[in-house]
């Protein structure tokens, strides 16, 4: 599979290991193309969640199933970026939007304090 950038994909996160999510869920690829296309056997995501948060300040981004080609409305886990081995990945949904794309960098950028 070609993952890229800024896609929203189905992954397989299991098992589940304390705060990690687990089941098949999508995320959003946040790992640069450059290291991707280098082979890397592991790719940089965000996991979605459908248990939806109001209110959950910088954290979370809300995703709705028609921005996202994804089956319910989510909140992204921006807290909780993971590199998760290429063979977890089950297929490709859609490109995220890109104004939710750079709201998405913005977040993870103040979280990491990059």
């Amino acid at each position: 599979m070609d993952v890229r950038r800024g896609r929203v994909c189905l992954i397989d996160f299991n098992p589940r290991i304390r705060t990690r999510p687990g089941q098949v869920r999508p995320a959003v690829v946040l790992q640069s193309d450059f290291v991707s296309e280098a082979g890397h056997p592991s790719t940089v995501v965000v996991p979605t969640t459908t248990r939806l948060a109001e209110d959950a300040g910088l954290l979370r981004l809300r995703l709705t199933r028609s921005s996202a080609g994804i089956d319910h409305d989510s909140d992204v886990l921006v807290g909780q970026v993971i590199a998760i081995a290429n063979e977890s990945f089950r297929r490709e949904l859609v490109p995220l939007d890109a104004g939710l794309t750079r709201e998405l960098e913005r977040r993870v950028s103040i979280v990491l304090a990059l």
